[in-house]
């Protein structure tokens, strides 16, 4: 998710951070890429599930979802 950095001051609005993370998604990830995973990136799980839902309030040509656990690679 495209967040402001740690030493950034002032917090970012959901909306804010979900347009953002979707512009850059738009930008970068085919339409065929069936959905995104994001990780905490050390968001805690209700300020990920916050921005996530913002993230789902518009129409995107993948799922997007969060992942609670490690990535499996």
């Amino acid at each position: 998710m495209v967040t402001p950095g740690a030493e950034h001051k002032e917090k970012a609005s959901l909306e804010t951070i979900a347009k953002y993370t979707l512009t850059m998604l738009r930008r970068r990830v085919p339409p065929a890429v069936p959905g995104i995973m994001f990780l905490s990136s050390g968001q805690s799980e209700v300020e990920a599930t916050l921005n996530l839902n913002a993230m789902n309030q518009s129409p995107n040509p993948w799922h997007v979802s969060f992942s609670y656990a490690r990535a499996l690679f």
